[in-house]
């Protein structure tokens, strides 16, 4: 007894995959359709994305729905198996940003430098306005005492006002 159940359950395993599969409703497939089709372009070379493709004489729009939607209809495949099988048919350029792409790294040095450059600038403000601060806060110069002999400017000033009063 000990020994039947482990054989009855690999027995079971191994004819698992010879059974058919559950088929997909057409509203599960339509939205795995719609769900992948966001995700992939247009191979006409528009770079849209392949379900929005606004082109008029398009062959491939045309070409890369039908095979999606034939994947889409198939139950064994999920959302990671139909990318592969659009990428083996139309190559890497139905994918928004292939794996193998350079622009990773780009978009990596570029956000490198976006925060280099903010954090400088806020480092350069943060610093101005700490002198400007300092600078600020220096004591005033001295007020001349009221004994003091006035100036020639400001003697000149009241006298051309005293003689502009009536």
């Amino acid at each position: 007894m000990r020994t039947l159940l482990p054989l009855l359950l690999f027995a079971l395993a191994g004819l698992a995959p010879a059974l058919p599969a559950q088929a997909r409703t057409p509203d599960q497939a339509d939205a795995l359709y719609h769900e992948v089709g966001d995700q992939l372009f247009c191979i006409c070379g528009c770079r849209e994305k392949l379900l929005s493709c606004s082109h008029n004489v398009c062959a491939s729009k045309t070409e890369e729905r039908n095979f999606l939607r034939e994947l889409a209809q198939q139950p064994q495949m999920d959302s990671v198996a139909i990318k592969a099988e659009m990428v083996k048919r139309f190559g890497p350029k139905v994918l928004q940003v292939p794996n193998d792409s350079s622009l990773y790294p780009v978009l990596a040095v570029a956000g490198l430098a976006l925060v280099t450059a903010f954090g400088g600038m806020f480092w350069y403000v943060a610093g101005r306005r700490k002198a400007q601060q300092e600078n600020t806060t220096a004591p005033a110069p001295a007020q001349p005492d009221s004994d003091a002999p006035k100036d020639r400017l400001t003697e000149r000033i009241e006298r051309e006002m005293q003689e502009l009063d009536p």
